[in-house]
């Protein structure tokens, strides 16, 4: 094993709504690529956020006549019943808002003491100006360039942003700067300050429209603090389309876990991962998912032959290593070439299955039960006696179990 540690971060759920499959596309690609390091050797630390304490959280806890703690689990639990679903390993360590309101607020008392923020009533803004010739270097906008609006709060600059807010809706928290909440922007720079000691880690990923402002601001703090850069690496992860147009819950085109799990495999949905680069936009069509799912559905038939049949067991371990370290280093349409060609190969069946594994697929870890595999010898008699009619009628209902 590699002694280094690389450390990952991801931007987790604000959790006050059922999140639709486009939101799972960086945790999928994520544990994708974390499966193939670890099995090169590399020892990665996984590190993962959720905000539960956020204007979005207020507003559906009055909705739905709730506390907002009652909402940020329900939907948190929602989240992580996905993480199961989809066959992701969970991250090595989840750091929630309400659990770290003491880092937090330290975090930030240590910003003012440096002089990077200041504090106007209860309200603490970080002073962007002082860092414009840094500021800008994860989006590649620039101060000069950005208009902002006007806002309520009495700020010196107006692209500073609130790291502490007084507030009169929703839940408050004792803090040295007076009862509030908060800012969105420092929870993630924060949790990665603490648990990778200041460090600059080594990727940090969230979707693409968290370049502006969020990752750029995340980044500015940790400069601040350490006078360096947050993360070696950002991965900004592509939307997900649906017919031509953006997955949103304002245009109301998505599609949630439980609906796609009534039609379609979690294999289907990180099949089509694999098919582009990861920062890519991904246009589904209900053709393009059934098309998935056929693909599915015939390794699984692949998967059940080399069980009853009892192929022996053949795994050629350069191609497999071949493979995964496209995966890891973000190839992922060379990898799935590859994977495709493979599967279609019947002595390289095990191959095959031994990649789909390591990468986290659910198909071949499934074993035929003791029904089916019955149902599949009297087949093979029925045809051997060329009783074709009851084969037939046979071949139909192992068809159906996907092992034909």
């Amino acid at each position: 094993m590699k002694n280094k540690m690389l450390k990952y971060y991801l931007c987790g759920p604000t959790v006050y709504n059922f999140p639709h499959i486009g939101n799972f596309r960086p945790a999928i690609t994520f544990d994708i690529i974390i499966r193939a390091k670890r099995f090169l050797g590399d020892n990665v630390f996984f590190l993962n956020n959720i905000t539960d304490i956020d204007d979005k959280i207020i507003k559906r806890a009055k909705e739905e006549n709730k506390s907002e703690k009652e909402i940020s689990q329900k939907y948190e639990k929602y989240y992580w019943e996905q993480y199961k679903n989809f066959n992701l390993n969970m991250p090595d360590r989840v750091a929630r808002v309400t659990d770290s309101l003491k880092d937090m607020t330290d975090y930030i008392e240590v910003l003012l003491q440096k002089k990077a923020a200041y504090q106007v009533g209860i309200n603490v803004f970080f002073d962007v100006k002082k860092y414009e010739s840094e500021y800008g270097k994860v989006s590649g906008q620039k101060i000069s360039n950005l208009n902002y609006e006007e806002d309520k709060f009495s700020k010196r600059n107006p692209f500073d942003f609130v790291l502490w807010k007084d507030t009169n809706e929703g839940i408050k928290f004792d803090s040295p700067f007076g009862e509030g909440r908060p800012g969105w922007h420092t929870e993630c720079s924060c949790f990665i300050n603490k648990y990778f000691d200041g460090e600059t880690i080594d990727i940090h990923g969230g979707g693409i429209d968290l370049i502006f402002p969020h990752h750029e601001n995340e980044n500015i703090q940790h400069f601040a603090l350490h006078g360096k850069p947050l993360s070696k690496g950002w991965m900004h992860f592509g939307t997900l389309n649906y017919n031509g147009e953006k997955m949103s819950k304002s245009i109301g085109n998505i599609i949630y876990p439980h609906d796609f799990f009534t039609k379609y495999d979690a294999d289907t949905y990180k099949l089509l991962l694999l098919t582009t680069n990861y920062a890519k936009p991904i246009n589904l069509t209900d053709e393009l998912l059934i098309s998935n799912q056929a693909i599915i559905d015939r390794f699984k038939v692949i998967k059940a032959k080399v069980e009853l049949e009892n192929v022996e067991e053949n795994i050629d371990k350069k191609i497999v290593k071949e493979v995964i370290e496209l995966i890891a280093n973000l190839q992922f349409a060379e990898a799935n070439k590859i994977i495709l060609k493979l599967s279609k190969q019947k002595e390289s069946a095990w191959t095959f299955l031994e990649i789909a594994k390591i990468l986290g697929f659910i198909f071949p870890t499934k074993n035929v039960d003791k029904e089916t595999k019955a149902e599949y010898e009297k087949w093979k008699v029925l045809v051997e006696k060329k009783d074709f009619e009851k084969a037939d009628q046979l071949r139909k209902v192992l068809q159906d179990k996907k092992v034909l």
